[in-house]
């Protein structure tokens, strides 16, 4: 018997020292890491008056560049719409626009329910809106004397 628990103690020290082994490690550490999220901001220029125009005529087109600039951190789809503020609602249905950017037309139809296809701007970047507005040449004598005072207005999307 005595021997016996010799054996088993033999065995039970043989498997305790396998089983004890240890494993080199390390660990370093990265610091100071920072997560920001982008901004989507767009400016304009001019910021005002971009399309004052004074005794527009039938038949005539004046033509503005509207500056639009990226100043966010994120690529954005800018999309410039108008909306009349005040004025006469018939002269604002008779102007008529054609919006191009680098000579590619993004909008040409009525002024009142202008919405351009989307310029794409990189963070930084800038394009020219090119607004042409125009009173068909056949305008009524009823229009004579008419305004409308509106705003322009774009609006940037990031890109998806």
């Amino acid at each position: 018997m005595k021997r016996l628990f010799t054996y088993v103690a033999l065995i039970a020290a043989m498997l305790s020292i396998g089983g004890a082994r240890a494993y080199f490690t390390a660990r370093t550490e990265v610091k100071d890491n920072m997560i920001t999220a982008g901004t989507v901001l767009v400016s304009v220029e001019p910021t005002s008056a971009a399309l004052t125009v004074e005794g527009l005529a039938p038949g005539e087109t004046i033509s503005r560049t509207l500056e639009v600039r990226n100043t966010g951190s994120i690529a954005c789809d800018a999309v410039t719409s108008a909306a009349k503020k005040a004025g006469i609602t018939d002269f604002w249905n008779a102007l008529q626009c054609r919006a191009t950017c680098n000579g590619v037309e993004l909008y040409a139809g009525p002024l009142s329910t202008l919405r351009t296809a989307p310029i794409r701007l990189g963070a930084g970047q800038a394009a020219d809106l090119d607004l042409a507005v125009s009173l068909p040449s056949e305008a009524g004598n009823d229009l004579q004397g008419d305004y409308v005072r509106a705003s322009v207005y774009v609006d940037a999307e990031q890109v998806r």
